[in-house]
C-alpha cells in the first residue's frame, strides 16, 4: 500500500516474447490505473495515489467492493515470463481486511493460465473471480496440465483457497482413456480428501474444433470420465462442469479453434461465476 502522498517505482521486464503481448495492469483496489506493455528491456512503472482516491473509497464502501482502493496490485502478464528487477518507494505491507475474504483457485491448461488474454485481468479465471468478489490463485500450466501427482498434492496442502476449479483434458488428448481416468481419479481424489467441505468444480474439455465433427469419440470419452470421477467422490460439493456450457458461442474462439479470445474468455467467466454463485447459495441453504 502507498503512504499518503507517496509514490513507488517498479521496474519489470519480459523474459520472453509471445503472440500475446506482455501486458501489466496496475490496480488501485478494484480500479485499474495503468496498462503497461513490457518488452525485453527494463520498464519502469511509476505508481502514485490517484487524484480520485477519496471517491474511490466512497464507492468501494457503498458497493462493498472486495479490494481496498489504497491497496496497489501490479498484475503481471498471464502467459509471458516476466522479471521483477526492483521495487522501491513509500510502501507498507497491506493491513488486514483490504483483500477479499475468500479465494478462488483455478488449475488447468493454457486456457486457464490465460493464453490470448492480453491484460492479465482478461483470463476467464480472473473474470470469474472478479464477478464473485474473490481473490484468485491461477495455477494454469500452458501445454502441460497433465494432472500431475505433485500438483494435486500442492493444491491439497494449501490452506489459502476456499473454492477450486480443476480444468482437465485438453493437454492430454493423445492419452489412452484408461490413463486419463487414472490421472483424473487420483488428481481429484487427492484434493477432495484434503478439503472435503470445500466446493470443487471439475471442468472437462471446453468447446473446441472436435465438438463440430460428426464423431468425436475422444472428447466424448474424456467428458464422461470427468463426469464419472466427480460423481464417484459421492460429495455434493464436487461438481462436474461440461466445458461446452461455459463457452457456448464458438465465435469466441481464436482461429486455432482451441483457445478462447477476448469474447470467449468473458463468456466463460460470466457463466462459471453464475454456476459457482448458485452452488454457493445451495450450500448456504443446506447449512
Amino acid at each position: 500500500m502507498l503512504a499518503d502522498g507517496g509514490s513507488a517505482r517498479v521496474v519489470l521486464m519480459a523474459d520472453d516474447s509471445d503472440t500475446t503481448p506482455a501486458m501489466v495492469s496496475v490496480y488501485h483496489g478494484c480500479f485499474r490505473g495503468q496498462a503497461v506493455l513490457l518488452k525485453e528491456e527494463p520498464t519502469e512503472i511509476v505508481i502514485k495515489t490517484p487524484s480520485m482516491i477519496e471517491f474511490m473509497e466512497t464507492i468501494s464502501r457503498i458497493k462493498d467492493l472486495p479490494f481496498d482502493p489504497r491497496l496497489v496490485r501490479v498484475r503481471l502478464p498471464a502467459l509471458n515470463s516476466s522479471r521483477i528487477l526492483s521495487i522501491a518507494g513509500d510502501l507498507r505491507y497491506p493491513a488486514p481486511g483490504v483483500t477479499p475474504k475468500q479465494t478462488l483457485l483455478c488449475y488447468g491448461s493454457s486456457i486457464t493460465q490465460g493464453a490470448s488474454a492480453v491484460p492479465p485481468e482478461g483470463t476467464y479465471a480472473a473474470q470469474c473471480a472478479r464477478r464473485l468478489g474473490l481473490d484468485l490463485i491461477n495455477l494454469g500450466f500452458a501445454g502441460s496440465a497433465e494432472m500431475d501427482a505433485a500438483i494435486s498434492a500442492h493444491i491439497a496442502a494449501r490452506t489459502d483457497w476456499d473454492i477450486a476449479v480443476l480444468e482437465m483434458g485438453i493437454n492430454v488428448r493423445g492419452w489412452p482413456n484408461e490413463k486419463f481416468q487414472e490421472a483424473v481419479t487420483r488428481f481429484v481424489g487427492t484434493v477432495v480428501a484434503a478439503h472435503p467441505d470445500k466446493l470443487i468444480f471439475c471442468i472437462d474439455l471446453f468447446t473446441h474444433y472436435a465438438d463440430f465433427k460428426a464423431s468425436a469419440p475422444k472428447a466424448e470419452a474424456f467428458r464422461k470420465i470427468v463426469q464419472e470421477v466427480a460423481a464417484g467422490t459421492d460429495s455434493s460439493r464436487v461438481i462436474h462442469v461440461d466445458g461446452r456450457m461455459l463457452l457456448e458461442d464458438p465465435s469466441g474462439l481464436l482461429t486455432d479453434l482451441v483457445h478462447p479470445g477476448h469474447e470467449g474468455m468473458q463468456e466463460m467467466g460470466d457463466n462459471l461465476a453464475a454456476l459457482i454463485r448458485r452452488s454457493m447459495e445451495n450450500v448456504q441453504k443446506k447449512n
